[in-house]
């Protein structure tokens, strides 16, 4: 992978293993900034005719490969907060069918989300280590009264990947709908959203697919598509938006009559870069790169007498691993004071995400950086 690495500004002056946060950015997404401002200067109004009202639909047609869904089943979003909220406005939740089931090792913007719908009764899945969701005790927890199952494909603290086939095969044996969320998948495991049979799925670009901020995306199953009517929509959303009629929407077909108001293009022509350089690596190759990097990061704490707080097992454990390191963000600092940028999470440790760019010098120097920082 070093042939990639020159396509990747900040390698050349840190050991960046902070992707699972924060992906590095691609020296493409400068030129795809700068052709949205040539086409701002040079087009003007034209723009908008000429590509850039349908960039929320044409940009999420390029991550539909990445996670195996087909072309417009994907829309881009600002954030996974506002892909949540379309999903849940397609809801009206009443007392035999009101409850949103999800796990406690939720990222908290999307439980803060399901806890503010009017009439949902939260039911939060318990995880006992702070690492896993036993996946028994998940399917325990759907019932007849349950309406969304609201669940993370890999946990962000822990990096767990759950048995999204068998909880969604239960809640659909239930009558009940799932939210993906795959913002710690999508770019670095491969999977299918079709194979899955997931209704929704929520993500963004900042982390693995290395397309910077204000990126979401969602995915809704096509046959679902013609029969959800969201309630946070705009004019994007109406079969005939530049007919500005006063009243009702009137929505549009397919993935169209998700969308809000008007596209955040200058974020998506930057995403695109990175959506590019994931497609052209491939999926596969990522994953087994990451399992690599991965086992020497779990080797190394091994060595240095280090916790972990991700899964030993390969097919458990996404692309991060955790480090139960103590006051972490001590730790943190002193590591990027070193030149090696990872994070940390409280209650969880030090995150440490090696993706496809990186390579055994950068982990090598997270080893040395690390046993400096304990030491001191």
């Amino acid at each position: 992978m070093d042939i990639l690495r020159d396509r990747f500004p900040i390698l050349d002056d840190y050991a960046y293993l902070v992707s699972h946060s924060l992906g590095a950015m691609p020296d493409d997404a400068s030129e795809e900034l700068a052709r949205y401002a040539l086409e701002w200067a040079t087009r003007g109004v034209q723009a908008w005719s000429e590509g850039w009202w349908e960039t929320s639909v044409t940009i999420g047609d390029e991550i539909a490969p990445i996670v195996g869904a087909p072309g417009g089943s994907i829309a881009m979003m600002q954030n996974v907060t506002v892909a949540e909220a379309v999903v849940a406005s397609c809801f009206r939740l009443h007392e035999s069918r009101n409850r949103v089931v999800f796990s406690e090792l939720n990222f908290p913007s999307v439980m803060y989300l399901w806890h503010n719908v009017p009439g949902a009764e939260i039911k939060q899945v318990r995880s006992w280590d702070g690492i896993t969701v036993p996946t028994e005790t998940f399917l325990d927890a759907i019932d007849d009264r349950t309406a969304v199952v609201a669940l993370s494909h890999v946990l962000f603290k822990s990096a767990y990947v759950q048995d999204i086939a068998a909880i969604t095969d239960r809640a659909h044996e239930m009558g009940a709908m799932v939210v993906l969320d795959c913002y710690q998948s999508a770019g670095t495991l491969p999977f299918s959203l079709t194979d899955l049979n997931v209704d929704f799925a929520v993500g963004g670009s900042v982390k693995w697919l290395c397309g910077g901020p204000g990126a979401g995306w969602l995915y809704v199953r096509p046959d679902l598509q013609a029969v959800l009517r969201p309630g946070l929509v705009g004019w994007q959303a109406d079969a005939d938006p530049f007919a500005f009629h006063p009243g009702g929407i009137t929505y549009a077909e397919g993935i169209w009559r998700f969308l809000s108001g008007t596209p955040n293009v200058p974020a998506w022509y930057a995403a695109r870069a990175g959506y590019r350089i994931v497609r052209e690596v491939g999926m596969e190759t990522i994953r087994a790169s990451s399992l690599i990097m991965t086992q020497q990061v779990i080797e190394m704490a091994d060595r240095l007498d280090i916790p972990i707080r991700t899964s030993r097992d390969p097919d458990l454990r996404g692309g991060t691993v955790t480090l139960g390191v103590d006051d972490e963000q001590r730790v943190v600092t002193q590591l990027i004071e070193r030149g090696v940028i990872v994070d940390g999470r409280p209650g969880a440790g030090v995150r440490v995400g090696p993706h496809f760019y990186n390579n055994h010098d950068d982990l090598n120097r997270l080893e040395e950086a690390l046993k400096a920082a304990l030491i001191g």
